[in-house]
């Protein structure tokens, strides 16, 4: 039997419980991490969570996430089965970059502000995918964790340590919608982003 885990950093329940928990298959153990201080360390701590059992996949979503593709969870199977050196799997990635979707992005997501869609390819190598939704393999569960210095902003970059570590990092043709619309919600928001480009920059060195 497939064993696929699902992690979720929660905002609002009536999100979670709206989007998140009716799309997860049932018999699959779910983790979530509310009222914490970043989404970084909430999916640090779902991760340990995870260690000790034995998966073939770990989903990392968003509270506002729907799942709506009904094969995510063979297409996750076949995609690790094809390769074990894929350590993460996303629905839309492009370039090194916090703006990935400057960098040859491919993939697709529905939003409420419109479809995403980069072009004809729906799927391939990327270095770092589209954040809210998240597969990582077996390696990844026990190998990567997120570097927490990040609040929201540029947590995904976890995908170039994979990289880094001589893995790959892949789009897969999945379905998904994420219940959000473009651009920043609060001054705040803006603001972490700016902190988010220094530490990835100084990290990273400027892309």
């Amino acid at each position: 039997m497939v064993k696929i885990g699902y992690g979720c950093c929660v905002g609002t329940w009536d999100k979670f419980h709206r989007y998140v928990e009716p799309r997860i298959p049932k018999n699959q153990p779910v983790l979530t991490a509310f009222n914490q201080i970043s989404i970084s360390v909430a999916y640090n701590a779902i991760l340990d969570g995870f260690r000790v059992y034995d998966l073939d996949a770990v989903v990392l979503l968003h509270d506002d996430l729907e799942m709506t593709d009904p094969l995510t969870e063979p297409m996750i199977i076949s995609v690790f089965a094809a390769d074990p050196q894929i350590a993460i799997i996303g629905v839309a990635g492009g370039g090194p970059s916090l703006n990935w979707w400057d960098v040859d992005p491919i993939g697709h997501q529905s939003t409420d502000s419109a479809l995403l869609h980069f072009g004809d390819r729906s799927a391939g190598d990327v270095d770092i995918v589209e954040g809210s939704f998240m597969v990582f393999s077996p390696w990844a569960i026990q190998e990567l964790r997120f570097d927490e210095r990040y609040e929201f902003h540029g947590y995904d970059d976890v995908c170039l340590e994979a990289r880094h570590a001589g893995k790959r990092v892949y789009v897969a043709d999945i379905d998904t919608y994420h219940h959000t619309t473009f651009g920043y919600k609060t001054e705040k928001s803006h603001e972490m982003r700016l902190r988010a480009e220094e530490i990835f920059n100084s990290k990273w060195g400027q892309r």
